[in-house]
């Protein structure tokens, strides 16, 4: 029986195992998950993969926060022993985390081929950790599997065409599977209706950080003056931040909520009439869902999106966002998911690891 590790850090990273997961012990391999504790909030990763039906990991390496340099070691080190004991045919990593990268170093250093999902996506801004981290995979893996077909137009342009191939976003598969699953009891918890709400998700550094303070407040100065009540699930890393803004009458049109399951996110994002984020995967559910979506980032990101009007990027002060706000239309659910691979993601890449011979 052919083995693979699926290794995992954080809570989007979480989002792309369950169905490719099934495809694969479906074609008789076995499936083993290791989660290296990049993230460990209990509703980041514990609540979240029991809702996706995945239990516990079958190891979790505990790593904990720290130091870009620091995780990043403290991951290879202890992934190492893992893989050595394991013995993987291949491993399978996602994305563009410090468990990305971490995962690329030591299964190169192993030798175990590596398949990585979500190549070729490019910020082209190497101020961005993540996109050191994402460049840094897609040269060292075996084989790429790119969501859409700018990425693999990317690393084709980066001479990497040979071991790359389109296959859709497992983000997507997962979105179809779980999306008739949402959780809308988070309407009437939170006192919300359908369309008569903003959803608000901020936590990159950029926007979230103490010196980046003055950032936070403009967008969320900005949303409060919407004219529609907005509710906000925190990331666990900006509790203090929120804290100075949750007594301020000026931002009362906003609600600052803990973080929500993701079968109430998905409930949120279906519902919302307008969806404020720095989140890649969550302004991706957005568009999928047929919700307005304007993305926080210091540069443009998500290029089909902003070429197509289906979504807008505010970087500037009031007056830009208010632009980019007039502008914003909701993208039509089948085309937008279309351009993504239609749900198909993970049969194409089964697909892919049999024709390479990994299964």
């Amino acid at each position: 029986m052919k083995k693979v590790v699926r290794v995992v850090g954080a809570r989007p990273q979480y989002m792309q195992v369950p169905i490719l997961k099934q495809k694969l012990v479906e074609q008789g391999v076995k499936h083993i998950l290791i989660h290296t504790g990049q993230h460990y909030d209990s509703i980041m990763t514990g609540e979240l993969a029991q809702e996706l039906g995945l239990g516990e990991p079958d190891i979790n390496l505990k790593v904990g926060s720290g130091t870009h340099a620091n995780q990043t070691a403290q991951i290879m080190i202890r992934l190492e022993a893992a893989l050595l004991e394991i013995a993987p045919d291949f491993v399978i990593v996602d994305g563009d985390t410090n468990s990305t990268l971490a995962t690329a170093l030591v299964t190169s250093k192993l030798r175990i081929p590596l398949l990585h999902v979500e190549a070729g996506i490019r910020d082209f801004d190497r101020d961005r950790p993540e996109e050191i981290n994402r460049i840094l995979t897609d040269h060292a893996c075996e084989l790429n599997a790119a969501p859409i077909p700018r990425a693999l137009d990317n690393l084709r342009h980066e001479g990497l065409a040979d071991k790359s191939e389109l296959t859709g976003d497992l983000l997507l598969d997962n979105f179809i599977h779980f999306e008739t699953k949402a959780d809308s009891s988070v309407f009437k918890s939170l006192g919300l209706k359908e369309r008569g709400y903003n959803l608000i998700t901020l936590h990159r550094p950029e926007n979230t950080d103490v010196a980046n303070v003055l950032r936070f407040k403009e967008i969320l100065s900005f949303i409060a003056k919407t004219g529609l009540p907005s509710v906000f699930p925190f990331h666990p890393r900006i509790t203090g931040l929120v804290a100075d803004f949750k007594n301020d009458s000026s931002f009362a049109p906003i609600r600052f909520v803990p973080a929500v399951t993701y079968l109430q996110m998905l409930a949120l994002v279906r519902g919302a009439q307008t969806v404020f984020t720095d989140s890649g995967g969550l302004s991706r559910e957005a568009v999928w869902a047929g919700s307005k979506a304007m993305m926080f980032f210091k540069v443009d990101t998500w290029h089909d999106f902003l070429e197509r009007g289906w979504a807008q990027i505010a970087k500037g002060n009031h007056a830009t966002m208010e632009q980019a706000l007039d502008r914003l239309t909701a993208a039509p659910p089948m085309a937008s998911q279309a351009l993504f691979g239609s749900g198909r993601a993970s049969e194409r890449i089964v697909q892919m690891l049999r024709s390479k011979g990994w299964i």
